[in-house]
């Protein structure tokens, strides 16, 4: 019975792990598709995960939130901060800091 419940767990936190890659590859997807609309440069390739858990949203119903931050700059000279913030699969909200235009 042990072993079950080892095997059990172990799976239960593979799928976890693999859920969490495929909404971090959304959020990134989003970033990147921002970044091209606003024509400012996503930098150094990655989004963080800063923060997560379960949170109300705007109808008072419970959902998983995450939030990821990013960097992103317009002259490349100067170093902006970004945050995505996912409900599941879905994009909730996409900010960016203020940043000068060339």
């Amino acid at each position: 019975m042990g072993k079950l419940l080892f095997i059990l767990g172990a799976v239960l936190l593979a799928y976890v792990w693999w859920r969490s890659q495929q909404i971090k590859d959304k959020a990134y997807q989003a970033v990147l598709n921002r970044c091209y609309e606003s024509d400012v440069e996503l930098l150094d390739g990655s989004i963080a995960l800063i923060k997560q858990g379960p949170t109300k949203d705007k109808l008072g119903n419970w959902h998983w939130f995450r939030h990821f931050q990013f960097e992103f700059t317009s002259t490349r000279e100067h170093r902006y901060k970004g945050l995505i913030t996912m409900a599941g699969f879905h994009v909730v909200d996409i900010e960016l800091e203020p940043f000068h235009i060339n």
